[in-house]
């Protein structure tokens, strides 16, 4: 039987940082996210117009954990 994923990964443009560890993030599709950097992730500096790899929940695609700049 074949697992079905309950997260996934992507690549999103920052579009405004919030703070060190928070920002809105452009997905692919024009859709506008909330980014936040894990409790668990080292930081990494964020900028408008960066790239980042972000993992997000399937059954929300309000939000996501960036986990690197892409």
């Amino acid at each position: 039987m074949m697992e079905i994923a309950d997260r996934i990964e992507t690549v999103a443009v920052i579009r405004r940082v919030l703070s060190p560890r928070t920002c809105h993030a452009v997905l692919p599709n024009g859709k506008e996210v909330f980014g936040t950097i894990g409790k668990r992730q080292p930081d990494f500096p964020l900028h408008e117009g960066a790239s980042v790899r972000i993992r997000m929940h399937v059954a929300d695609f309000s939000y996501g954990e960036m986990l690197e700049a892409a």
